[in-house]
Order: C-alpha cells, then structure tokens, then sequence
C-alpha cells in the first residue's frame, strides 16, 4: 500500500505540469501517423520509371547543361512479365529506350559519362536497379542497315560529327530473370502517407517499411524525444520531495529513507513504462492492421526503453540528492546520456577497426596494415586502451539503442533481407553483458543517493 500510494504522487506529480499531457498528446498522433502509412505494390516498370523521371526532371532544371548533354530521355516500354498476377515470382522482359532530339544529340549524350546512354552504363544502371534479379541481360541495339551497308562499301571514315547511320533513338532488349524475392511484403511498394498521398520516388517492400517505422520513425526519434522529455519531467520528482515541508511529512511516516527514494525511483520509471506501453502497443497494432505483420519483436521497445530510462533515471536520482536542482539533475543526466553515447560509440569504432584489419590480415598475410594509423581519421591508436576500459565499466546505453534495432529487423525482414540491413553477423555482445554492466550501475548510483539520503541531515 506504500508503494501505491508513492506511485501516486508521482503520477499527480507528473499530471500537474503541463508536459505529461504534451506527450500522451504526441504519441497518439505518432499512432495516427504510422497508421495513415499504407503500402501499395509496383511493377518493374513503376520500379524503373520515376527514378528515370526524376533523373530527367533533375538534368533539366539546368537547360545549358541539359542541352550539353544532348537532352537525353529514358523510358521503359513493351514490358511483359511470366506471372503478372504475382509480380514479385515473375520474370521481365521490357525496351529500354534512349532518345535524344536529334542524332547529333545522341552522339553528345553518349559521350557524356554518367548517364545510361550506352551499352555499359545501361547494363550497370539496370542491374543496379534491379538488384533483387539474379541475372539482368541487355541486349545493344543491332546497328542500322544504312551502318552495315557504309561499311560494306568501305566507305572513308566519318571526320567529325554523327555517322551517317546514327539515329536518335536506341533500344536495349532487357531480361530480368532469377527473382530473389520469393514473398509478397518483400516486393517493392508505392508507400502513401495521410491515408492517400503517394509518396514520389518513394519504393521499397512492405517489410523494408515496416522496418524503417518501427526504428527509424518510432525507436530511434520517437524514443529519444520521449526519453529527453521524461528526464525533464521526473527531474524535479526527488528534488520536489527534498523541499522543506514535504520531506518532514514524509519522514515522520513509518517508512525508511532509502525505501522511500526507491519508491520515488520506480515511480518515474512506472511513468515511464505507461507512456512506453501506450506509444509501443499502439505502433504495434497500426503497423499489423495497415501490413499484416503481426510480430511481437516490436514491443520489446517497452522494456527495452523502460531499462534504457532506468540507467538515465539512477544519474538524475543520485544529482537530486545531492543538489536538490531539478536544473542540475537534467543537466547531469544530458551530460551523462551524451557520455555513454560517445563512449560507446567509440568502443564500436576500435572494435570495427580491429575485426577489419584481423580480416585483411587473413586473406593477405602481406597486405600492409598501418599499426599507428588513426580512427576515423582523428583518434589516435594511444586512446584505444582507455576508450576500451573505461567503456568496461559504463552502461551499454549504445548497445542497447543497436541491440533494438536488430530485435526490430529480425522481427519483419527476411533472411535476404536481414544481410542487405548488415544483420547477416551476430551481434558482437550479449544480453547478459549489456543487461549486467548497465544494472550495476543502476546499483550503484541508487546505492550512493540512498547512502547519501541516509546520512544526510535534512
């Protein structure tokens, strides 16, 4: 009954400003938004089109440029498929054409490096494209008969300008066969917002945009604006406790001390697991209803962020109960957050760097490998065994955030899929690593802001 009666306060606290509501606020329009995102599937040839018309619109926005490059066009017609009905099984045939205003146009064009306007570029551009085909063949266009006939008759070379037998327009024959992509919600969609808008230029499978919501969208910005705004609103709870008046009440209960700070402790973080739950549950239940991909792996973002909270929320305890400063504890758990960031972040770099150079030294004995060359550029060898020590004994705040991201993929990718997101290796840490460092420290830092309210003369 104690408890419930803190939890309380904490809730009353929280109700009584006006970002309690702000957030609720917020995460159910994020539900809105993630439920308004809808999925439509597409040919190749919605595939191919609208990046070639964007190609074009771009080119031509800059006329004298345009016009130097022999105003090329790009098209994808006669296209037939083995099994309309289920275009991501089929197999396609189509023309990919290349015209120009005027033969000479094609010649500039052709010259022109970058563009698809030659035999190579198209079967680099389209193979690019196309990259969930095991095999995409382009056949050159067959040259003119007015080509072979100035050839026969030995006719001089052409100096300077078009030959005589160049044309304005040129036709690949494409074949893309070997569809890797053997399940529907792994084919690329038309993604549409608000219920109805198209998104332009915006294709990719039902399963890559669920992906996307659920990390990007929901457990990467959406989380950390609820995390900072959290901070900021459980801050002032052990502060606001301390305050003369309220902690003579509070005290002359039957209730020790340091009971009573974790009390307040687990409060903000019920706080924190109600918002989760309300924001987690709700994306879940969007992201089903509008894709049809009911894995839980999503909700673990609920515990998963609540822990993640519980580590920002021991620093701010601990600065409360020093300070008093609902400003110095926001402060304190900023600097903190931004600490174990960058300090994990650097650790995964030496690691990437180590495991990197462990590989080239494995398949080239005698490939030369700088021993004293720098990290990204800038950090020196000589900080590898302090980032590495110091990261030992911090919590795993940036393993955690990547940990996430991976439950989320494993829950809606496919295995192809999986290894084109860079999931195709095992995680570098486990669970148990991640989960104890970072509760130990939760330990600790409850443990010297209970020692220190204990000792404390208030």
């Amino acid at each position: 009954m104690q408890f419930l009666a803190f939890l309380g306060d904490s809730y009353r606290e929280a109700r009584s400003g006006w970002m309690l509501q702000l957030m609720l606020v917020l995460s159910a329009l994020l539900v809105l938004l993630v439920a308004s995102i809808g999925f439509r599937p597409i040919t190749v040839q919605d595939q191919l089109d609208q990046p070639l018309k964007l190609m074009t619109r771009l080119m031509a926005a800059n006329p004298e440029g345009y016009a130097q490059l022999g105003k090329p066009t790009f098209a994808v017609e006669n296209l037939s498929a083995t099994d309309p009905n289920t275009p991501w099984r089929s197999d396609y045939a189509f023309d990919f054409v290349v015209a120009t205003p005027s033969a000479e146009d094609m010649r500039k064009a052709r010259q022109a490096g970058g563009l698809p306007t030659t035999g190579a570029k198209v079967r680099e551009f389209l193979r690019q494209a196309l990259e969930d085909y095991e095999r995409v063949e382009v056949e050159d266009p067959p040259p003119p008969p007015a080509a072979g006939a100035f050839l026969a008759a030995g006719g001089p070379a052409v100096l300077g300008g078009s030959p005589p037998w160049a044309t304005a327009e040129e036709r690949y024959r494409v074949a893309a066969r070997g569809n890797k992509v053997d399940d529907p919600l792994a084919w690329p969609h038309q993604v549409s917002v608000l219920f109805a808008w198209d998104v332009p230029f915006m294709h990719v499978p039902t399963r890559t945009g669920a992906y996307y919501i659920e990390k990007w969208l929901v457990s990467e910005a959406g989380a950390w604006v609820a995390l900072l705004v959290s901070v900021i609103i459980t801050a002032g709870f052990v502060p606001n406790m301390l305050a003369k008046g309220s902690l003579d009440l509070l005290v002359s209960k039957p209730i020790g001390r340091s009971r009573l700070l974790i009390y307040k402790y687990v409060g903000g973080l019920t706080f924190v697991f109600l918002l989760a739950a309300f924001t987690g549950a709700g994306v879940w239940l969007a992201v089903g209803l509008r894709t049809g991909l009911w894995t839980p792996h999503f909700l673990a973002l609920i515990p998963i962020l609540t822990f993640y909270f519980a580590v920002l929320y021991s620093v701010s305890t601990l600065a409360g109960v020093l300070t008093r400063s609902t400003l110095f504890a926001i402060l304190a758990t900023g600097l903190a957050w931004g600490l174990f960031w960058v300090v994990g972040k650097a650790n995964d770099g030496v690691q990437n760097l180590k495991a990197v150079e462990a590989d080239m030294r494995a398949k080239m004995p005698t490939a030369p490998v700088d021993p004293d060359g720098p990290m990204w550029g800038f950090v020196p060898r000589w900080l590898f065994a302090p980032i590495t020590a110091v990261h030992a004994v911090t919590p795993r705040t940036y393993e955690l955030d990547s940990r996430l991201g991976r439950v989320i993929a494993e829950g809606v990718l496919t295995p192809y899929q999986l290894g084109k997101q860079g999931y195709d290796k095992p995680p570098r840490e486990d669970w148990a690593e991640m989960l104890g460092v970072s509760a130990a420290f939760v330990v600790l830092m409850l443990g010297l802001a209970c020692w220190r309210f204990e000792t404390r003369d208030h």
